[in-house]
């Protein structure tokens, strides 16, 4: 009857005066636990064939007196106390018995059981690493995305507007002037936000007093072509208002 496997050993046996009663008592409640079948077997019993259910066992006590080196005497004792207290009922033929472990099931699950939770487990932890694998591959996607951004070189004009934007007094000349000059780096690293830099200039020193410098090459003709633009449409309108004096 002895079977490849494991069984659920609850610590609240410890609980239980009777099984607790002496080693011998908790010894032979453990071979019972031990060899009880998981499935239905079919088996000789009293010369018929019969068939042993989840939480049952053939044995006797001979057989488990040699086991744990324990007089057969005492094995009757034990077995009979544990029926008495409802932890067993048994069956006797003149060869052996026919053991059945009361509320089997309430300690035990069946091996089916068992093998369809490990099962169970086993899907659901590989559908978890299956989803943490998607879940890296679209972080590393969206950091390879935001490595690939290319820098863009603010305008003029842009940083003009957000210094406004911000109310702070940065010299928006001076910051183009400033990373033009050092090749848009801030220390060693590249440039990845001008709006960052910005913001740290409003805690830095770097020009409290607005001067006037030179508008740097890149974007001269740019500002030159506004200029012109001005010109000519003040011009026009005090044509217009004939307030123009050449």
């Amino acid at each position: 009857m002895e079977e490849k496997g494991w069984v659920s050993f609850y610590r609240k046996i410890l609980d239980n005066p009777t099984i607790c009663k002496d080693s011998d008592y908790f010894a032979v409640w453990g071979y019972l636990l031990l060899n009880a079948t998981h499935d239905e077997l079919k088996i000789l019993f009293k010369g018929e064939e019969k068939i042993i259910k989840p939480g049952q066992l053939i044995t006797g006590r001979k057989k488990i007196a040699e086991k744990f080196n324990i007089s057969e005497s005492k094995v009757q004792r034990i077995l009979k106390m544990f029926e008495n207290e409802h932890q067993i009922e048994q069956e006797q033929s003149n060869k052996n018995r026919l053991i059945t472990i009361v509320n089997w099931n309430m300690y035990q699950t069946s091996e089916q059981q068992n093998k369809q939770q490990v099962n169970n487990n086993r899907t659901t932890s590989e559908q978890q690493v299956n989803t943490n694998n998607n879940d890296n591959n679209v972080i590393n996607n969206k950091k390879e995305n935001i490595k690939r951004k290319k820098f863009v070189k603010p305008t003029l004009e842009e940083v003009k507007e957000y210094c406004i934007e911000r109310n702070n007094a940065i010299n928006p000349i001076s910051f183009i002037n400033y990373y033009e000059s050092n090749g848009w780096m801030v220390g060693k690293n590249a440039m990845k936000d001008w709006k960052a830099c910005v913001r740290s200039w409003e805690t830095k020193d770097y020009n409290s007093k607005p001067k006037e410098e030179k508008v740097p090459e890149w974007f001269g003709k740019e500002i030159k072509q506004k200029e012109i633009s001005d010109e000519r449409k003040a011009k026009a309108e005090a044509i217009r208002n004939g307030t123009y004096k050449p």
